[in-house]
């Protein structure tokens, strides 16, 4: 079953360095932020080229760190986005946005834990 964030795997790729894994989920939700409307706005474009790289941006960084609902969804988008499957963009849309949801707040949740555990080792 895939997961909106598999802190376990995500250590396990970066040779648990979890001062690593923090630098890279703060910069996921600090430096990016997926827009919905944005997506949207360049898939009405006939060349599709940028609203694929807009979900790549994303698919990528989830897989690199361990979300993995999003990181499947963004694949199923790229697909019918680069026409090699069919399906429904707009409920797939959808999809993609509530795991992005989902993966940002797992990776605040689990920020927030490293600040408790590092703070409280420091005390």
């Amino acid at each position: 079953m895939a997961l909106a964030f598999n802190i376990d795997k995500a250590l396990s790729l970066l040779g648990g360095e979890q001062d690593l894994l923090k630098e890279l989920l703060e910069s996921f939700v600090r430096d990016k932020i997926f827009e919905p409307k944005k997506l949207e706005q360049l898939e009405t474009l006939d060349d599709k080229s940028e609203a694929v790289a807009y979900v790549h941006y994303f698919k990528g960084a989830a897989r690199q760190l361990s979300a993995e609902t999003l990181a499947q969804t963004g694949q199923e988008l790229e697909d019918i986005l680069r026409n090699k499957k069919t399906g429904s963009l707009e409920e797939l849309n959808k999809k993609f946005y509530l795991d992005y949801q989902n993966a940002y707040k797992a990776f605040t949740h689990a920020l927030s834990c490293m600040f408790f555990k590092v703070a409280a080792e420091e005390t």
